[in-house]
């Protein structure tokens, strides 16, 4: 198979492309981004590809294609593009690495140890209360800024082990000519994608140069890793955001999206899905992820829309991206948006990862915990009772028994959460269902970091961030979006609390037993009552935990949970607001809502 795109030397460059239904292309070159003259030469159809070699350095070179003297196409197998995706760029990748990059050693925490940290690029640091100097605010290089407020301070004071980037590739939605504008129309998560191999513009500091994107991009990388903080990219490869227009029709019709009836099907319910079960497809997705996983060091991949991709390739994509890092961390939402062709056997979604090494967000546990995303309904936070699904999540949604079943082999399939980017924030869905937003956000940081699993939160949780009760707030102007880190200040106890969490959860390996076995062994459940979820783990170290999401006193006896353990006094975080011990009694006014961990000793 040929090297799709560019294949750059210092004294020529060869220039492929796959279109086997297309009778010629030319290679039109330009000098600038903004040029209209170029230089045209034709280019050899060798079977299915069209291939030419130029000599000389084209090092900084623009191209497109023209496809049969009618379309003229940027080359959708480009690793760089010119400003607003107008025309693809020859790039010298080795002279895109920072100083020392490419031979960077770092050690990120193992992937079973992972508590992901979700962000956008542009909302991290976009608002003056950033503190981040003016020219970098919403860039690359503002993500990792060096101030007391935000930056990569934050990461680091937080202790997150892996930053989750929504869309850093090229996408369709923003003008990057004028990306400091803050109207309504010019913001966008990124789940447009355009250039699947290029790195977004509007990230960047000088966006009409394609070779600088790559480089704060890498910068902005390097200096996560140098704080041993992983980077993981949020990937969209189950459509694209124009339909028949995109490059990929123009060069092969109805050939990369799945067809029904001679019309594109709607999966993605954004107007196609890509044809994952075709191998060229397949090899494209599996070459784009080892691209970044090598070109970029990436640690991760969050997949988008994951069960529009096919069985077949995901068992692939976690075999390739494997062989060259163990420690990679995948994961994706195993859903899709609307009605889709792809057999439902052969969709990667529910029980089908079991026992495959890769992860699934879990929205069975996201649910018990505060309701569903966007209505009223409401989760064991705001007073409803769904033990088995509580429990389940807990478990790390493994088999534990007839009762408490969940969709796992191994608690790592599992990424616990109680809000990601899209729908309602937390804050927002505590608000509209009346709960005391303060302790509630408590209580749903102490489920998903005291359960199995990988926790998962998304920026400004951790200090009551608020979207003014928007949902999906894809495009709406920054004014919704950017992160408004005044609220760090005024939340300072909640955020002090998670921090707390953190630290104590890396703390103790009980709260990353992988094995299923390990988990029906070491963990046991109490029925206390209604309002409570209680269990206890044991391993190197037991712990007694007790969720309450009521006002009312109970009382138990230490011997019915720890028979054969010494008791200790200690009480995580002095969370217990009365307590009275003797040797087989503790006494507990809860009128706070929370969680008890009572730490025990063998």
């Amino acid at each position: 198979m040929y090297e799709l795109g560019f294949n750059y030397n210092k004294d020529y460059t060869v220039f492929n492309l796959f279109a086997p239904e297309i009778n010629n292309v030319k290679l039109l070159l330009y000098e600038n981004y903004d040029d209209v003259r170029y230089t045209s030469i034709d280019m050899k159809k060798v079977g299915e590809y069209f291939e030419v070699k130029v000599e000389g350095n084209l090092d900084g070179v623009y191209y497109k294609y023209q496809i049969d003297d009618k379309y003229e196409i940027v080359d959708p197998f480009c690793k760089a593009c010119s400003i607003n995706s107008l025309k693809s760029c020859v790039v010298d990748l080795q002279s895109t690495n920072p100083k020392g990059f490419q031979d960077e050693k770092y050690e990120v925490s193992n992937r079973n140890d992972a508590i992901i940290y979700e962000l956008s690029v542009k909302d991290f640091s976009s608002d003056s209360s950033s503190e981040v100097q003016e020219n970098l605010r919403g860039k690359f290089l503002g993500l990792v800024s060096d101030n007391d407020v935000s930056g990569i301070n934050h990461l680091k004071d937080l202790r997150i082990t892996h930053v989750h980037l929504m869309p850093v590739f090229d996408f369709v939605g923003v003008d990057e000519r004028n990306s400091e504008n803050y109207a309504q129309d010019n913001y966008n998560w990124g789940y447009n994608p355009e250039n699947y191999n290029c790195i977004e513009g509007s990230f960047s500091t000088e966006p009409e140069n394609p070779k600088n994107r790559i480089i704060e991009f890498k910068k902005m990388i390097q200096a996560l890793h140098a704080n041993n903080i992983g980077v993981i990219l949020d990937v969209v490869y189950n459509h694209t955001f124009r339909n028949k227009s995109h490059p990929f029709n123009l060069i092969y019709p109805r050939f990369y999206r799945r067809d029904e009836n001679s019309d594109f099907t709607n999966g993605s319910g954004v107007g196609n899905e890509l044809n994952t079960e075709d191998e060229f497809v397949r090899n494209f997705i599996i070459d784009s992820l080892l691209y970044y996983q090598k070109e970029f060091h990436i640690d991760g991949f969050r997949f988008d829309l994951m069960a529009l991709i096919d069985l077949k390739t995901t068992y692939e994509i976690v075999k390739k991206l494997r062989r060259k890092d163990e420690n990679v961390i995948i994961y994706g939402e195993p859903w899709i948006a609307d009605d889709s062709p792809l057999s439902k056997d052969k969709r990667t979604t529910f029980g089908l990862q079991k026992g495959k090494d890769f992860a699934f967000f879990n929205p069975f546990f996201r649910n018990a915990i505060k309701g569903d995303n966007d209505d009223s309904s409401i989760g064991f936070v705001q007073g409803n009772m769904d033990k088995g699904s509580l429990e389940a999540g807990i478990c790390g949604s493994v088999y534990y028994n007839q009762k408490i079943q969940g969709f796992c082999k191994n608690t790592n399939e599992t990424i616990n959460y109680f809000n990601s980017h899209d729908n309602l924030i937390l804050q927002d869905k505590l608000l509209k269902t009346n709960a005391d937003i303060k302790t509630s956000t408590k209580l749903c940081f102490d489920l998903i970091m005291f359960s199995q699993g990988i926790p998962f939160f998304h920026c400004g949780n951790e200090f009551l961030r608020s979207k003014s009760l928007f949902k999906n707030t894809y495009n709406l102007p920054l004014e919704v979006n950017a992160v408004d880190w005044k609220l760090k200040k005024d939340n300072e106890e909640v955020y002090q609390y998670v921090k707390s969490l953190i630290e104590f959860r890396k703390m103790h390996s009980e709260f990353s037993i992988i094995k299923d076995e390990e988990i029906r062994k070491r963990i046991k459940f109490y029925d206390v009552n209604d309002y409570c979820i209680s269990f206890s783990i044991q391993n190197d170290v037991g712990f007694l935990l007790i969720f309450i999401n009521s006002g009312d006193k109970f009382e138990f006896d230490l011997n019915d949970y720890f028979s054969g353990f010494k008791k200790c006094t200690k009480v995580f975080q002095d969370k217990i607001v009365k307590q009275e011990i003797t040797d087989d009694l503790i006494l507990i006014d809860a009128r706070k809502s929370g969680v008890y961990s009572i730490s025990m000793e063998k």
